[in-house]
């Protein structure tokens, strides 16, 4: 047998990290990758590159004997950072690490106890979009220079691991700029983390409602965007017909979707936030259709969106309601683009509920 070599420097992982990132906290006190300190210590060159699966969820047994006996610590405590430990499905998870989020007020806190920063194994879960202790937001954009999916981990000259922004060199933080309270998202987030760990029934109607939302129309956009609720601004995922959605999603748009998901099977509703009943309607039909036999099948059909025009007395009497109603009394008084998408949403809300 090859005898491992061994890492001068190699940090102790932490209960809850994720064991991706200790690799890569390793792996950065050597300006390296991963993938590279596996080959030195194995003394073999192209070691295969491990994807989600093999690297987080059930991690080669081969290669955690290998990190172990070079970072000389025990193989049983890297065995508790796969996510499989967590008893729940890899479609509960978010694979790809560009679409999962940070707290930067845990990083911040790093910081100050004097540890690198680190990945917790609870922000790769599906509903892991905001922290449930500080009830902030969970980001995967930088906040200074609003690029996404950028984040690396890297050493500073004074020898701890820090996770950076690649575009504005910026050390990823809270400090300076002003989050807003998500306590009622940590509630939704909650439910369906809950929901998730009862394992079926409810994990299978969570990701058929998750389906449901993301679904095409007849136009070819997700059906959640047409629902008057408020989203996330930038470019808007496509639709899909995935077995798991959420699974691909930004923590924005899972936020959305899963705030929309709790309303729809648990009645945990907002007035801002509020589903019409029409998509009740349409997931009882969507309920109906035949499941998908695996995560590579389409969606069996499309949700239809049929135009059927109302007789002209019945708009005019919508937009009498609209103009009426208090919530048109709230609107913004300054003309833009804030006030013209709360104009939108008035008008979706009163023609699905119509």
């Amino acid at each position: 047998m090859r005898q491992v070599r061994l890492l001068a420097v190699a940090p102790r992982p932490f209960d809850d990290e994720l064991l991706s990132c200790w690799h890569w906290r390793v792996a950065s006190h050597y300006s390296t990758s991963p993938q590279r300190v596996e080959s030195w210590i194995s003394g073999t060159l192209g070691v295969q590159s491990q994807d989600f699966s093999s690297r987080d969820f059930q991690p080669d047994r081969d290669l955690t004997r290998l990190w172990a006996l070079a970072c000389r610590t025990r193989e049983a405590d890297l065995d508790r950072l796969s996510l499989k430990s967590a008893g729940r499905p890899i479609s509960s998870f978010v694979g790809d690490p560009l679409d999962r989020g940070v707290c930067p007020v845990c990083l911040d806190e790093d910081a100050e106890e004097g540890r690198d920063h680190y990945c917790r194994r609870s922000w790769v879960s599906v509903e892991a979009v905001v922290c449930p202790r500080h009830k902030t937001g969970l980001e995967n954009n930088c906040a200074r220079c609003f690029r996404s999916g950028l984040f690396q981990f890297r050493q500073t000259p004074a020898g701890v691991v820090r996770l950076f922004c690649r575009n504005c060199e910026k050390v990823v933080s809270a400090r300076g700029f002003q989050r807003r309270d998500q306590a009622e998202l940590v509630q939704v987030a909650t439910a369906i983390r809950d929901a998730i760990a009862k394992g079926e029934p409810e994990l299978d109607l969570i990701e058929m409602a998750s389906r449901f939302f993301w679904a095409p129309t007849s136009d070819g956009a997700a059906y959640i965007t047409s629902l008057g609720l408020p989203l996330p601004y930038g470019r808007r995922p496509s639709a899909s017909t995935d077995i798991a959605p959420l699974t691909k999603l930004s923590p924005a748009w899972r936020a959305v979707t899963i705030a929309a998901i709790a309303e729809l099977l648990f009645g945990m509703g907002s007035e801002t936030k509020r589903l019409p009943s029409s998509a009740r309607t349409a997931f009882s039909r969507f309920e109906l259709k035949p499941t998908v036999p695996n995560p590579h099948a389409p969606l069996p059909a499309q949700l239809t969106s049929h135009l059927t025009p109302r007789p002209e007395p019945e708009y005019r009497k919508l937009a009498s309601d609209i103009i009426r109603s208090q919530a048109w009394k709230s609107l913004p008084q300054k003309a833009g683009r804030e006030r013209s998408r709360a104009i939108g949403r008035l008008m979706l809300r009163a023609l699905n509920d119509g």
